[in-house]
């Protein structure tokens, strides 16, 4: 079993900063060739600067995207976040799913429940952001654990995914740590159900 799940970007902010950076980058290598050296330098630092933002969001949020999927290819229910760039895809997070402690739908960012929510993500030592839109969106924040490390990441997943998630991690059972790590509050199996409650509750309410 497997399923996919690429999240659709709605990248209206990132138009509008790209734009921007471009028009200041042109007015950067314009002021750069028209100045006495010392004042040319500065310009075409700034130009640069300005150039390489531009281009990293081009690639980062128009030219690649990521893509979530629930495998079992390894034995188990695991979710994985692999990169997309043209045909190209690799990996950059899996978990497997026995190995979930929560998972914390965040619907609004301004609400004080998605405030809190993501403060508590902001506070992880190790979280990563896996992400379609540049801006504010409706998100997930997935806490777990593997080789005794916990770490968070936040992807951008539609209802489907995450009933799908929920039905996974059911199957997938809760993992006995035994390597004597870091109790971090609920139980592992408690974390699970509440998970799972709170991912139904999302969906229903949408």
């Amino acid at each position: 079993m497997e399923y996919r799940y690429r999240p659709k970007a709605a990248n209206k902010n990132a138009v509008w900063i790209v734009s921007v950076l471009a028009v200041l980058a042109a007015a950067m290598l314009g002021l750069g060739m028209g100045n006495v050296l010392a004042k040319r330098t500065l310009w075409n630092f700034l130009f640069l600067l300005l150039a390489v933002a531009d281009v990293y969001i081009l690639f980062r949020y128009f030219l690649s995207s990521y893509v979530y999927i629930i495998s079992e290819e390894w034995g188990e229910p695991t979710l994985v976040v692999a990169h997309v760039q043209g045909k190209r895809l690799s990996t950059h997070c899996r978990l497997t799913l026995s190995r979930l402690l929560k998972v914390v739908p965040v619907p609004d960012a301004d609400s004080p429940d998605g405030k809190a929510a993501l403060a508590e993500y902001a506070a992880e030592r190790v979280r990563y952001a896996y992400l379609a839109t540049l801006g504010k969106a409706p998100t997930q924040i997935i806490y777990g654990r593997e080789g005794g490390q916990r770490f968070a990441i936040r992807i951008e997943a539609d209802e489907a995914f995450m009933t799908a998630l929920a039905e996974a991690t059911a199957r997938a059972g809760v993992y006995s740590y035994d390597d004597g790590a870091e109790d971090y509050g609920d139980s592992d199996s408690e974390a699970v159900a509440a998970s799972a409650s709170a991912i139904e509750e999302h969906t229903d309410d949408e």
